[in-house]
């Protein structure tokens, strides 16, 4: 199709384009000549391409047309499709937009592969010609790829002419002929050699003027290495059957091999090549750089099937964290494969859904072992996805510390480097960020890492308050540490001199505005800095100083000191920030403690704040819970100043509170002011009408399994349903039946479960009965009022899909789903010989998933050593229970575990007692 063929020609052109420099390849003229068509047709298709938004127009003469994708990604974000002019186009480009070379495209460039790069540079750019470069690294770490990539840097950047050429000889080939590698690499003259009839050229001076690339060179023996000691020693070679004529050859030169050095090349060989770079295997770039490769063989992918790709978050976590035998070349393969697939099964469909049953079997197998839950999200990718928007997507954090960075400086600048005049603007900015940071950002993800660095930060700002005198916000400990906690991964040095010098300005004057909170601040990352191994720039040091100027940093203060305690990872921080950020000043310190700390550990953390601190005009003490009696009974009776303490402490008292202690009230005064205007109203308000609906899911042996069905069901259900799925305790439902608060708050439409709580007008099905799929029928019939038939045939599918039994028991269990059904299969096999009586299918379907998690539950050594089920007759039960703990021996023994005695009450519940399966039972 010529459309395709013409954005795939603008596409390739479009990646070199040289803003400074258009040429006429991009104008419909040109592109008429290059595809032998009139240059009416080709401006008529370049414009519906235009309309379509995938080609951006410059309506100048004449009228050119770039790729957008390629430009953006090459260049910057473009807001339109259409501009007047270039200056136009240029107009939008981002004040501090980092200039990119066609290496920074390299996913890694920053990371991983930054070495090599800088490496691969200084060998370019070195004097007459550059120096020999040895490439090594596994196979498929890209090194072919690799010296292409240097070509064209090279064409971009003038150091070899448009015509030069590269070129490529595989060692391989001539490992055993060294004769007919010579003639091939330097060429010969007439006669050199039988057959020799004519003079012939070598590949040496093919590419002088260019590049030359042996690879696989550790095919060469020791004799075909030292054929090229003559031109890496003196830049000259000899053809075959010439002994004074040397040729001079300005060849930029590049090898590459898979194998040891040591091993298979000369010393002499090695020591020729003074740069030698070690591409990294797949396992040891960074997960981003994985998930970003994936990302880019998606959306190469999707171009060629021209289909919506969605992508399930496991499949994209299996991608990215199981081994790959062939690195980047084998995970290409296995994208590939993978969406082939999906594309087999659903070729009709406007949108491929690509999940882990089109995975190769290989890949799984592989992964099997791993239980890792998925981290990534769940994608969409289209024509207008790029990997920048799906990795921005991913890593908000660490572009909204940028973007920060990037308005500061646009302000500084604007206002002609007087920090003044752009005070408002500051404050608004950096509580923004900081807001964000503290707020918005995921507390879950390495999690262990922020509270290293939180105690850090805490140790060293207390540090700070007793060397300076000074009072640190309760907020400033979190806020400094989700800053350094997210900066961490942020690589935002600009190359660009004027961005440098405007840094350099911007740090001069906030240094000449606020000498003093620079200092401290200076003097806080100094000490962090060999702690917590990070590195310290000049926008850290601007930051946090305006941070710091926010807060209003006090020495001493004319009114009484109030601190507030209470439990928890950052309840009293949290608590005194918002306090002192609406009463304007910094009235609270705060002490977070942990869930079980004892009055007295509180007693001396109080203490040694009034050691360190002014209290003469007394102290104010908040906390959450605990005996008042019981903390004031640890203070020293040396304590001389007036000491009030609160308990039960909430974000509008502690403001009340600091209201009062402004106004220079007593103590006496500030606590029965504040009191009285605080007392606790409150009123239970149920829904009337328009309830949300909900589907409960229950298990008679805990919330556990109840949560995992419900999850199975949320992923049947489509995106945008209004129907909440919420798991809930057996027993509970069972005892207080329609008074239970959630039939108050929700209309239920229906229960799913293992066992059925009895309650009056709600239906109930089992999870028996959709896996066998009696009941998908009954539960779509619930939900019809909640779903169109579009979003009905959806959850029909997707039910189908979820609710297998595999696919059931591998949701509910972290095991191997093959290995545990097996095991749960033997087990009742035996149990049917012990008793000699047969189990009915209801009844299996039960046990296989209540023994699949009864499995886990043994090996985490977490299980339910209090049986609350049905109290019978103990004689009758005490035989069955002796048989199931016998067949169930096969369990304990494979896995290693034990089975208490209140665990087989309830398989022996499954078995015998009269729970509501809704299919009809079988005696056992």
């Amino acid at each position: 199709m010529i459309k395709e063929e013409l954005i795939n020609y603008l596409e390739n052109q479009t990646a070199f384009l040289d803003l400074d420099n258009i040429s006429e390849i991009f104008t419909s003229k040109i592109i008429g000549e290059q595809f032998n068509l009139k240059r009416n047709t080709v401006s008529h298709y370049l414009n519906q391409l235009n309309e379509q938004g995938s080609v951006i127009k410059i309506n100048t003469r004449p009228v050119y047309f770039f790729h957008k994708n390629a430009f953006e990604t090459q260049f910057y974000t473009l807001s339109k499709s259409i501009y007047h002019s270039l200056d136009e186009l240029k107009e939008e480009q981002p004040l501090f937009q980092k200039k990119k070379d066609i290496f920074s495209f390299l996913i890694g460039s920053d990371a991983s592969l930054a070495r090599s790069i800088e490496q691969l540079k200084t060998a370019l750019y070195y004097p007459e010609n550059g120096l020999p470069v040895l490439l090594t690294g596994e196979s498929g770490t890209g090194k072919s790829y690799m010296v292409k990539i240097v070509y064209h840097f090279c064409l971009a950047n003038d150091l070899i002419k448009e015509d030069a050429r590269m070129i490529t000889l595989n060692c391989a080939q001539y490992a055993n002929n060294p004769e007919l590698l010579t003639s091939h690499l330097f060429g010969h003259v007439k006669g050199a050699f039988t057959g020799a009839d004519e003079d012939h050229r070598g590949i040496f001076e093919e590419a002088n003027g260019g590049i030359l690339f042996l690879d696989e060179v550790h095919r060469l023996n020791a004799e075909g290495q030292e054929k090229l000691f003559t031109y890496l020693d003196q830049g000259i070679i000899y053809r075959m059957g010439e002994t004074n004529n040397p040729r001079k050859v300005n060849t930029r030169l590049f090898f590459a091999t898979t194998e040891d050095l040591n091993s298979v090349f000369l010393s002499t060989f090695i020591r020729r090549i003074p740069v030698q770079i070690e591409l990294p295997p797949l396992e040891q770039r960074t997960q981003n750089e994985r998930l970003e490769m994936i990302y880019d063989f998606l959306i190469k992918e999707r171009s060629k099937i021209k289909k919506v790709l969605l992508v399930s978050s496991q499949v994209l976590h299996l991608l990215k964290t199981t081994p790959h035998q062939g690195n980047i070349g084998k995970l290409k393969n296995v994208v590939k494969v993978t969406v082939a697939k999906a594309f087999s099964e659903q070729k009709d469909a406007n949108n491929i859904y690509i999940t882990i049953y089109h995975l190769p079997p290989d890949l799984l197998a592989k992964a099997a072992l791993k239980t890792n839950a998925a981290m990534e999200e769940n994608i969409k990718i289209d024509e207008t996805t790029s990997i920048e928007s799906l990795s921005t997507k991913k890593n908000p954090e660490e572009l909204r510390i940028i973007r920060t960075y990037e308005r500061l400086l646009a302000s500084f600048k604007k206002s002609g480097s007087n920090i003044t005049v752009i005070g408002e603007d500051i404050k608004n900015e950096v509580e923004n960020l900081f807001d964000f940071l503290i707020f918005e950002t995921d507390r879950e993800k390495k999690h262990e890492l922020l509270l290293f660095m939180t105690q850090y930060v805490r140790d060293t700002l207390k540090q700070m308050e007793t060397s300076y005198q000074i009072i640190f916000n309760g907020n400033s400990v979190y806020a400094v540490s989700y800053y350094l906690f997210q900066r961490s991964s942020v690589r935002w040095q600009p190359d660009d001199v004027e961005v440098q010098t405007l840094i350099k300005e911007f740090k001069q004057a906030v240094i000449q505005a606020y000498p003093m909170l620079f200092q401290y601040t200076e003097r806080m990352l100094s000490i962090i800095k060999p702690r917590l191994d990070i590195e310290v720039f000049d926008m850290d040091l601007i930051l946090l100083t305006l941070y710091f100027r926010q807060l209003g940093l006090s020495r001493e203060s004319n009114f009484a000191k109030a601190i507030i305690v209470a439990h928890g990872y950052a309840t009293a921080s949290s608590i005194a920030n918002v306090a002192n950020r609406l009463l304007g000043k910094n009235i609270f310190e705060s002490f977070d403690m942990p869930i079980d700390t004892t009055p007295q550990k509180i007693a001396e953390e109080i203490v040694d704040y009034t050691e360190k601190n002014d209290v003469s005009n007394g102290l104010v003490i908040l906390v959450d819970m605990g005996s008042l009696k019981a903390i004031y009974e640890y203070f020293p009776q040396q304590l001389s100043v007036p000491v009030m303490i609160m308990n039960n402490i909430t974000t509008p008292l502690a403001i009340a509170i600091g209201e009062n202690i402004q106004k220079n009230m007593n103590l006496s005064e500030v606590a029965v002011h504040s009191f009285e205007d605080n007392q606790p109203d409150w009123k239970i308000i149920y829904p009337q009408k328009n309830k949300n609906k909900a589907l409960l899911t229950t298990c008679f042996t805990g919330i556990g399994t109840a949560t995992k069905i419900s999850n199975l069901l949320e992923k049947s259900l489509p995106v945008n349903s209004p129907l909440k799925v919420l798991p809930y305790d057996y027993q509970t439902l069972h005892d207080q039946k329609e008074k239970e608060t959630v039939f108050s708050l929700y209309e239920v439409v229906g229960i799913v479960g293992t066992a059925n709580p009895m309650i009056r007008d709600i239906p109930y099905l089992s999870l028996e009965e959709l896996i066998s799929g009696e009941g998908t029928l009954h539960l779509r019939e619930w939900l019809m009022k909640s779903l169109d038939d579009e979003q009905a045939e959806q959850f029909n599918d997707r039910l189908i899909r979820n609710f297998s039994l595999e696919k059931v028991i591998d949701s509910v269990t972290i095991l191997d789903t093959d290995k545990v059904m097996a095991e749960i299969e033997l087990f009742m096999r035996i149990l049917e010989e012990l008793t000699g009586q047969k189990i009915s299918n209801e009844r299996k379907l039960a046990l296989y998933v209540h023994v699949s998690c009864l499995i886990e539950r043994l090996i985490r050594n977490v299980p339910i050593e209090i049986y609350s089920g049905n109290d019978i007759d103990e004689e009758c039960r005490e035989e069955q229970l002796v048989r199931i703990k016998e067949a169930f021996s096969v369990i304990e023994e494979d896995y290693s575990v034990k089975i208490p005695n209140s665990e087989l009450k309830y398989i022996y519940d499954i078995l015998f007692q009269k729970l509501d399966f809704s299919i009809v039972n079988e005696d056992f």
